[in-house]
């Protein structure tokens, strides 16, 4: 059992200034039970958050872990030698001084919808030399050359936040600035757009592109953990209180889960069980160990609250 746990640290001062506020017995728990692991730093600018980072077992370059590969190996017709990405249907609003995403789970976007959009737009990719391919209503496969060394930023880094900074500049991402704004002209008008409008749902008027890359011939395994993001909306907005009320939320859930599975479970070598708390800047591990290597050290752990662990991050 692995829980990772993004924004747990968010820079933001208000979040910082509720660190001192939270209460988390089941987090202090399974602090002083599971012993400090390895850590993983990261920047603010990284294409790639940390938590994505953690689940590629830091395997790929930044912006280039294969999410959208390793979702297509999974599928009939899947070519192993081939480039992918993830195209998320989305609504940018452009302010005077930047341009911002609302978050895509509020669209709303219905099976059909999805559907009848993505072939609108395919002959554009088409022309391109990129194929879309329906994965579910929110996400689709684009297959093609020119995403194999294309680093692209993850939706995290963009949901419900200005995206300019996070746009690729590069010249082999030319075709992807180019189809934003075809897409955005022919969505615009497009007859669905009226439909969804007219039942107050957003206009879907761009998309975003991430997870590019392609699977080497012999990829790293992934880790097998579960990812608790419930923390991360709130931090992008800086939410000191719905993000101290989600903290709650995780503590007298998952992690009292993991306290009462950590206190049944077989020896540390047979089941493990680990923690991993990211921030912007840092990903810490906390392990199970045998309790012989870390009865020595865990009275130092035993009084150090959560919000001083969590200032670390």
């Amino acid at each position: 059992m692995h829980l990772v746990i993004s924004s747990a640290a968010p820079s933001g001062p208000q979040c910082q200034a509720a660190l001192e506020r939270l209460k988390l017995p089941y987090l202090q728990s399974l602090l002083r039970k599971l012993a400090p692991g390895g850590a993983l730093l990261g920047q603010e600018s990284d294409l790639s958050p940390l938590h994505e980072r953690v689940l590629s077992n830091n395997a790929y370059a930044d912006g280039l872990i294969p999410w959208a590969a390793l979702r297509a190996c999974a599928l009939p017709g899947f070519e192993a030698n081939a480039a992918y990405g993830l195209v998320i249907p989305c609504h940018l609003t452009v302010h005077a001084d930047h341009i911002a995403m609302q978050d895509p789970a509020t669209l709303d976007l219905k099976q059909a919808e999805s559907q009848e959009l993505m072939q609108a737009m395919q002959p554009y990719f088409l022309e391109d030399g990129l194929t879309l391919h329906w994965l579910e209503n929110g996400t689709w496969l684009v297959q093609g050359e020119a995403l194999r060394a294309l680093p692209t930023a993850s939706l995290e880094r963009v949901r419900g936040q200005p995206v300019d900074r996070w746009m690729p500049r590069q010249d082999a991402a030319k075709l992807v600035r180019r189809l934003q704004n075809e897409m955005q002209m022919l969505l615009y008008t497009h007859p669905l757009n009226d439909v969804r409008v007219a039942r107050g749902a957003p206009m879907v008027n761009s998309f975003w592109l991430s997870g590019t890359g392609d699977l080497p011939s012999h990829p790293a395994p992934m880790l097998k953990a579960t990812v608790l993001d419930a923390l991360t909306a709130p931090a992008l907005l800086d939410d000191a209180s719905a993000w101290t009320r989600a903290w709650q939320a995780l503590d007298a859930g998952p992690l009292a889960e993991m306290v009462t599975v950590l206190k049944n479970s077989l020896p540390p070598e047979a089941a493990p069980i680990a923690l991993t708390l990211c921030s912007s800047n840092r990903a810490q591990t906390w392990r199970q160990q045998p309790r012989k290597l870390w009865g020595r050290l865990s009275a130092v752990f035993d009084a150090a609250r959560p919000a001083t662990i969590l200032k670390t991050l």
